[in-house]
């Protein structure tokens, strides 16, 4: 099994940024007291380039053996990544679609160093953040994971857009990073970066033209005919418009154009 290293901002206001730099209140005496927190006392968080601070005060706490923290799915909001309705009016909680690679001050993280794979979404419930000496730590009796996913003094979290790859044998999943971007015609006929599906599977399955292929997305929604290898390998996923698109003739329907990409799925014939 072949694992490779895995890779609507949440706006802070201008008048708030302001606010808790220069906030201040007085003593009995009249004097000023400042009340900004110290520097120390956010997480930064960067996605697509941007990068926002979630203060710790903003998040709520929970006890740790003794001690305050925070999980660490506080720190990455629906500001951040917006739920996604669909045409039925349901919302679908979009932070699912992303991997989280957590970095210490001096650039450690589990993925970078150890070459484990980023955190997924479900683990962010299940790791915490101590406060007073922001250590990430995923207890034992919540999930079994690596000692490497323990981040000390942990600074910044990068969340990288991913595709789950599900076989019939294993099931893994790859970051947009990991692979090399291409240009094809969009939708609407414009040149675009995009990266080639075929790639997300053959970076898992070693005989590919053995089987047959489909996605899914977030909203559970799949095309409506399974494809060859012949045909999936003309597929790709645009960056700019964020949907799916394949070259061959005969996979030119919009129903093939899958926004929301989940889950790649590798199905026996």
């Amino acid at each position: 099994m072949n694992i490779s290293k895995r890779s609507s901002t949440l706006l802070v206001t201008t008048m708030l940024a302001f606010a808790v730099v220069t906030g201040c209140s007085k003593d009995s005496n009249n004097n000023p007291v400042d009340k900004a927190p110290p520097t120390e006392s956010y997480m930064t968080v960067k996605l697509d380039g941007a990068s926002t601070q979630v203060a710790f005060g903003d998040c709520a706490k929970i006890d740790a053996d003794g001690e305050e923290a925070i999980q660490l799915d506080e720190f990455v909001t629906t500001d951040l990544i917006p739920v996604f309705t669909d045409k039925d009016e349901t919302d679908w909680d979009a932070r699912s679609l992303y991997s989280y690679e957590i970095i210490s001050s001096d650039g450690y993280s589990a993925s970078g160093v150890k070459g484990y794979p980023n955190n997924i979404w479900e683990h962010m419930s299940l790791g915490h953040l101590l406060t007073s000496n922001r250590l990430v730590f995923f207890p034992d009796e919540k999930i079994d994971l690596a000692g490497a996913y323990n981040v000390k003094d942990a600074v910044e979290i990068i969340v990288h857009r991913k595709f789950d790859v599900t076989a019939p044998d294993t099931v893994d999943f790859f970051e947009l990073s990991d692979f090399t971007t291409t240009r094809v015609n969009n939708w609407d006929g414009i040149e675009e970066d995009a990266v080639p599906l075929a790639d997300y599977v053959t970076a898992l399955v070693a005989n590919p033209e053995s089987y047959m292929y489909n996605l899914v997305s977030l909203d559970q929604y799949s095309p409506p005919d399974d494809l060859n290898w012949e045909k999936f390998q003309t597929g790709y996923w645009l960056l700019d418009s964020e949907r799916t698109i394949f070259t061959h003739a005969e996979v030119t329907s919009s129903k093939y154009g899958v926004r929301v990409l989940e889950t790649i799925l590798v199905k026996a014939p």
